[in-house]
Parts: structure tokens; C-alpha cells; sequence
């Protein structure tokens, strides 16, 4: 008697009956309900891309966007993984009923099909929203930055691209000379009948770097700056664990019921706040719904932004300090008719510009339509400026009574000025409702959703489905592959949440 069990199968016995593909996946495997989902979709719009021929049956897209966004919620991004994984692994056997399908395959079908991705990703988030796993409550928008397929030492100027590509010129033409005069040599030894068919290698591939230079240097030359040389598309930026290397900024708009994804974007600089109102209307496009609250961070809060959410009837929890401001600021006093108490005037804001009286300082009067200085006295309204350069209609106050004032060196810029001067810019007003709004307690509440959602979302992106760097290269295809991520995450939290019986998954549900 042995301590050692026996292996139930033989590997060379002949067996009778053999156990099936579908046997050997246990009924409760997650893999069968997320083949229920994709299966449940619409696959037209994908269909429609392949064209009818002659020749070997083309294997149908549900099977390989399957094996896509099945092997990405399980970390396995690389095409020659997944090459490997439904060649070998049970469940990825089941999913795709053993066919192979080589790297290629799976590398050109991620970027081919971008356009019809949205609209899958549009069904799943459907289907999350049917089972009121989405309710468009309210909705948290972030960003998060991701490193580019690119070192973060190969980045150049568009004076050093031009001195590679100088370069690079001259080793072709010497190629070239080089290649006429073989070519002559061979003519006269063998005849006119020595003719290559394509390229020399090394001619190929410096036409290929000369290619990627050129795109190099027009970015370059678009940014004024350094660009990565791999993927100028992308932009230098600072990392949280340190440095500086070549970064897109991925974001996405978090439903904050569930923590479902309900829309997407990359960004190729940091500049969040110009994609917040498109990711709103996109919203709305996809689901049907506009979100009725959403929860972002400071740099959504423009004057712009704030208007434009404003005439959409969504309600923004975003927190939008005022210019200036200080949390202790004396100037905010019962009665701005006052004079600040003299020990507490130390205290008021400054500029860091030039150390003079921030405009925080000065108290807004709505129902008088007037400022209110440090020491009560008005600043009444004076006239109206566009100032196309900060981006707006600013309402002008100026102050009359300014002469023998205390604070009058610590005020006003010029000796022998007019007055203090404030400018009120057309969205103050908007900005003080949501600062006021910000305040209070349902609005802390509100707002302490985002943090969990946004930052449940990128942390399960980057640590359980390991996307730190992207794989592919450009804008376009950048976005493509963090769409592919997000379908594949929404569908990962999908099957968990049915799983788990949360929700009950049937026919009647699917997209």
C-alpha cells in the first residue's frame, strides 16, 4: 500500500467514453456566464465588417472579442498569451469550442474593430442597468495617468529629430548608391534578369525609422518640447512613484451605485477638465440617461464647466475654492460693512504675485451688487470687460473712497491709482452655489463617493488586471485598448455581482 493516490486517467490508456469539453468545466464556472453574456448581444455592426469570399470560413467575431475580454479580466493582455491560453487552458478551450487562433489574429482584431467596441461596451453597460446594477445617480469622474509603450529616455527635440533624420537621409542614399551599383555589377554578370522583388532589409527598416521620426518631429513641433520618439502621440509627465516618463491619461465616468464603468476616455496630456462635459453628453448617448449628480475633483470646475453642466440639469459636487482663499480668511465676517478687526488683518489673503490684498479679501454683496473691502468700504460695479484672455465677461468694481485708507499700500498696486479694482467673472456665481453646496453635510457625503469608485476602478485596472503600461502605440489605438480593458473590467464585475446572487441573470436581461 502506497501514501501516494493513484492518477485517475492513464495518459495512454484508450478510454471508451471520454469525458466532454463541456464536462470537464464545472457548471458554476464563471466563464459559462460570461459566454451567456457576449452571446446575448447584438454582433451585426461586427458582421457586417467581414465580406463575403471564397475560401476558409472566417471564425465569428463574438468568439474571438470573447477570448479578448475573457483573457483581460483574467491579466493575460499579451495576443501570444492568449495565442497560448486558448490553446491550453480548459476554460479558454470551452469559451472559444477549441479552435485555434493565432497572435495575429487576436493583435489585428483589437484595432479593428474600435468603433464597433463602443457599442458593445454600450450593451454590457445595458445590461448592468437593466438589472439596476447602474442608476446614473450619481456618477464620479477621474483620471489616472498610464505609462505609453515608450522609454522614458528616448525623447528628443524637433532640432534633434531633424539632425537624425539629416542623418538617416544620407545613410539612404548611400544604400541606395550602393544598391544601384550591385545592381549594375550583377546586370553585367548575369543579364537584365536580376531583379529584386522587394526592399533590401536594412533599406526597409530605415525607411520604417524615418517614418516613425517624422511623426516625431511633427509633434515636436506641435508641443514646442521634448516628445518620446516610440510614440510622440503621448506627452512627459510626472509619475506618483517618481520621475518623469512618456504618460496617457485614461479616464472613465464611474456609476457609483455599483462601480460600474459608463463611459471612457484617454487623454494624451493632463488636462482632465477639457474632457468633462463629453464624457457627460457621451453618457447620455450610450445609456440613454444623463447622470443626475457628478462627482469630480478640482480641475473639472472650470466657470465653463460649471455653466455647461448647469444648462444640462446635472449637479456638480466638485470642489471649486475660491481664488485666493484661505480656510481661516478674516474677510468673511458677519457684517462686511465692518472693518476686519486690526490684529486679525495680518491674516488676509495675499498674492503670491505681488504680496498686495487678494481678491479674496474683498466680501460680494449680491443683493447690493457691490464689493466690500477689508476696512467696509464699497466697490460698486464700474463696467463690463471681455477678457478674452482668461476666457470670459468679467463684471469691473471699483473703489472711490480709497484715499487716506489704511491698507492702501497693502491695496493698491500704483501710487496714485483710482481705487482697488475687482473683477467678477461671469461663472462666479456658480462657483459660490457649488463651493456652498460642497459645505454641506449631503454634500460631503456625496462627494466622499468618488474617491471609492474612482479609485476602486484604477486600482483593480492596474493591480488585478495588471494595464501599468500600455501595449500599443498612438492615440487611437491607445484608446482602443483601454476601451477593450473597460468592457472587460464591467464584464469581470458582471459576472461576480450574479455570482455572488445579487442579481438574478436571465434572457430577458441581455443587451
Amino acid at each position: 500500500m502506497t501514501q501516494w493516490a493513484e492518477a485517475p486517467m492513464d495518459r495512454t490508456q484508450t478510454r471508451m467514453f471520454h469525458p466532454t469539453l463541456d464536462d470537464m468545466i464545472p457548471p458554476d464556472h464563471s466563464v459559462r456566464l460570461f459566454e451567456e453574456i457576449l452571446r446575448g448581444c447584438d454582433w451585426s455592426a461586427w458582421e457586417a465588417r467581414y465580406a463575403v469570399r471564397v475560401g476558409q470560413p472566417a471564425i465569428h467575431p463574438r468568439v474571438v472579442a470573447s477570448a479578448i475580454l475573457y483573457g483581460l479580466s483574467h491579466r493575460v493582455r499579451s495576443s501570444r498569451r492568449l495565442e497560448w491560453a486558448c490553446d491550453t487552458a480548459l476554460d479558454f478551450l470551452w469559451l472559444v469550442q477549441g479552435r485555434h487562433i493565432d497572435h495575429a489574429t487576436f493583435c489585428d482584431f483589437r484595432t479593428r474593430f474600435a468603433k464597433e467596441l463602443k457599442g458593445l461596451f454600450g450593451q454590457v453597460a445595458r445590461v448592468a442597468m437593466h438589472l439596476g446594477l447602474v442608476r446614473l445617480n450619481a456618477v464620479a469622474l477621474d483620471g489616472t495617468k498610464v505609462r505609453a509603450n515608450s522609454s522614458r529616455h528616448e525623447t528628443a527635440s524637433a532640432e534633434s529629430i531633424e539632425r537624425r533624420l539629416a542623418a538617416l537621409d544620407e545613410e539612404v542614399r548611400k544604400m541606395l548608391a550602393e544598391g544601384e551599383a550591385t545592381d549594375a555589377r550583377e546586370t553585367d554578370g548575369f543579364g537584365d534578369g536580376v531583379s529584386p522583388s522587394r526592399l533590401p532589409r536594412d533599406l526597409s527598416d530605415a525607411s520604417l525609422r524615418r517614418e516613425a521620426l517624422a511623426k516625431a518631429l511633427e509633434a515636436a513641433r506641435a508641443k514646442g518640447a521634448k516628445v518620446p520618439v516610440a510614440d510622440p502621440e503621448s506627452t512627459v509627465q510626472p509619475n506618483k512613484e517618481g520621475g518623469f516618463a512618456p504618460n496617457y491619461t485614461p479616464m472613465a465616468a464611474v456609476d457609483t451605485h455599483r462601480g460600474f464603468i459608463v463611459e471612457t476616455e484617454v487623454l494624451r496630456d493632463g488636462d482632465e477638465g477639457s474632457a468633462t462635459v463629453p464624457m457627460v453628453d457621451a453618457v447620455a448617448g450610450t445609456l440613454g440617461e444623463k447622470p443626475q449628480r457628478l462627482l469630480a475633483d478640482g480641475p473639472h470646475g472650470t466657470g465653463e464647466n460649471l455653466a455647461a453642466l448647469e444648462a444640462r440639469g446635472v449637479v456638480a459636487y466638485i470642489p471649486v475654492p475660491l481664488r485666493g482663499d484661505t480656510g481661516d480668511n478674516p474677510a468673511k465676517r458677519a457684517d462686511p460693512t465692518s472693518p476686519v478687526a486690526e490684529a486679525d488683518r495680518p491674516r488676509l489673503p495675499r498674492s503670491k504675485h505681488d504680496g498686495k490684498l487678494d481678491r479674496a479679501s474683498f466680501v460680494y454683496d449680491a443683493w447690493a451688487d457691490c464689493y466690500y473691502c477689508p476696512m467696509g468700504r464699497r466697490l460698486d460695479f464700474a463696467g463690463v470687460q471681455d477678457k478674452q484672455r482668461k476666457g470670459g465677461i468679467y463684471r469691473l468694481y471699483r473703489g472711490t473712497g480709497c484715499a487716506g485708507c489704511p491698507l492702501a499700500r497693502e491695496c493698491i498696486a500704483a501710487k496714485g491709482g483710482k481705487g482697488r479694482t475687482v473683477f467678477r467673472g461671469e461663472h462666479e456665481p456658480l462657483r459660490e452655489a457649488t463651493e456652498a453646496r460642497m459645505k454641506t453635510e449631503e454634500g460631503r457625503k456625496t462627494y466622499a463617493r468618488r474617491r471609492w469608485a474612482s479609485e476602486t476602478v484604477f486600482g483593480v485596472m492596474k493591480g488585478w488586471l495588471g494595464l501599468r503600461q500600455f501595449l500599443l502605440r498612438g492615440l487611437e489605438k491607445v484608446k482602443a485598448e483601454w476601451l477593450w480593458s473597460c468592457t472587460a473590467y464591467n464584464l469581470w464585475k458582471l459576472t461576480r455581482e450574479v455570482s455572488r446572487g445579487r442579481v438574478r441573470f436571465a434572457p430577458a436581461c441581455r443587451g
